[in-house]
């Protein structure tokens, strides 16, 4: 696949939006083995508009393998953002009762975001999406959430770049 522009990347979102076929070959390419389609396909699926959010729901566990498995850091920050845009429900999964277990994913994913969020060898993109996630996986959980501001305070300031830093104080203020 050809170098694509952002001009490209919005073609294929409004394809992606209009035909369901599309976007679930997209999703696949996710998966394949060509990083490059793979990361053109993810940077797609970021640009589709809020309403098609909803078509990911079914696809959430293997969003979270993509991220917590891939190497490729690109493709981990563009799942990553797909996650991230997901709504999650007040127990803090989706489709389940006040006293059933999370999903497998969900704990995984939040221990993977509990993980790299702290790691200053991850790029600023990925450590604010793993700090923002772990914020929303955490909202049910009032233990977690003393863990998280835990880890975040753990983290110097100074040694952050603006976005993490501002997204690690924006989570600190928060009164939740």
């Amino acid at each position: 696949m050809a170098t694509l522009h952002i001009e490209d990347i919005r073609a294929m979102a409004r394809l992606a939006h209009s035909d369901g076929t599309y976007r679930e070959g997209l999703f696949a390419s996710m998966l394949g083995d060509d990083r490059t389609e793979a990361v053109h396909a993810a940077w797609a699926l970021t640009h589709l508009p809020k309403s098609d959010l909803v078509w990911f729901d079914g696809h959430r566990s293997e969003l979270v393998d993509i991220a917590v498995s891939t190497a490729d850091t690109s493709l981990r920050r563009l799942s990553l953002a797909l996650l991230e845009r997901l709504a999650w429900t007040t127990d803090g999964h989706v489709n389940s009762g006040a006293d059933s277990e999370p999903p497998e994913y969900y704990t995984l994913l939040l221990d993977f975001c509990f993980t790299h969020m702290m790691l200053a060898t991850e790029p600023y993109g990925v450590r604010a999406l793993c700090m923002k996630l772990a914020y929303k996986l955490s909202l049910p959980y009032p233990e977690l959430l003393g863990e998280l501001r835990q880890n975040l305070l753990l983290l110097e300031p100074s040694d952050l770049g603006p976005g993490v830093r501002h997204t690690r104080n924006k989570i600190l203020n928060n009164k939740n």
